[in-house]
């Protein structure tokens, strides 16, 4: 369904006007808004957010032989020669970038940014080159785009939690964890996590998601170490 928030369509659900966190959870490639919509289900009770799942749009992805998909962008692969989609990153976190601003309009409390897989490396992306500025990134089983533009952290860069299997079978771990040793040699604070499990998400990685996040929210700046 269209909305008028996000093209494409959203999902929102918000516990109440109480709520602590806004945060925005950007699904995998080829699949679309109600897949990680569970999650707010999963920490109902304990934190009290405004949740948004937004769709991807839908466009051809070379990796995939060129299928129609909904893709935050175009993958060619993951190997080194591979090459990146530089003009659909940067289009993609410009919209996300204006959904961001929207948010921040409607409210003053913090905006978590975060996705699984391709979902969470656009998170990634947004966070750190679209300019609105969020209070944490959480990449799941995800990787950074464009290490090469990565910029040194300031003083209200956010917290990023990256979080991978072992036996992820689509993301290599090393190339995920060493997408988190860059971040942390630019100056960014955060937490890298593994877990015993394939290309997916389960109830350990969510528990210490909670915390991660309340442990930055108690900081009350963005660059805290947590």
């Amino acid at each position: 369904m269209a909305d008028p928030l996000w093209e494409p369509g959203l999902i929102v659900r918000e516990s109440g006007s109480d709520s602590e966190w806004t945060i925005i959870l950007l699904h995998g490639l080829g699949a679309d808004m109600r897949d990680l919509a569970g999650i707010a289900e999963a920490m109902e009770g304990s934190t009290r957010v405004r949740w948004l799942f937004p769709n991807a749009p839908l466009r051809s992805v070379t990796l995939n032989g060129g299928a129609l998909m909904r893709a935050w962008y175009d993958v060619y692969g993951f190997d080194a020669t591979a090459g990146e989609d530089s003009a659909g990153l940067t289009a993609t976190a410009g919209a996300l970038g204006a959904l961001l601003a929207a948010e921040r309009a409607r409210s003053s409390r913090p905006i978590v940014l975060g996705g699984f897989s391709q979902g969470g490396a656009m998170a990634l992306y947004t966070a750190l080159h679209a300019g609105e500025s969020v209070a944490s990134v959480l990449a799941l089983s995800a990787y950074l785009p464009r290490k090469e533009l990565l910029p040194a952290a300031a003083a209200d860069s956010p917290t990023i939690f990256m979080a991978h299997g072992a036996f992820d079978p689509i993301i290599p771990m090393d190339l995920a964890r060493h997408g988190f040793e860059l971040l942390e040699a630019r100056g960014y604070h955060g937490l890298w996590r593994e877990y015993a499990m394939g290309h997916t998400i389960i109830g350990e990685e969510l528990a210490d998601i909670e915390r991660f996040l309340w442990a930055a929210h108690a900081s009350g700046r963005h660059g805290d170490t947590v």
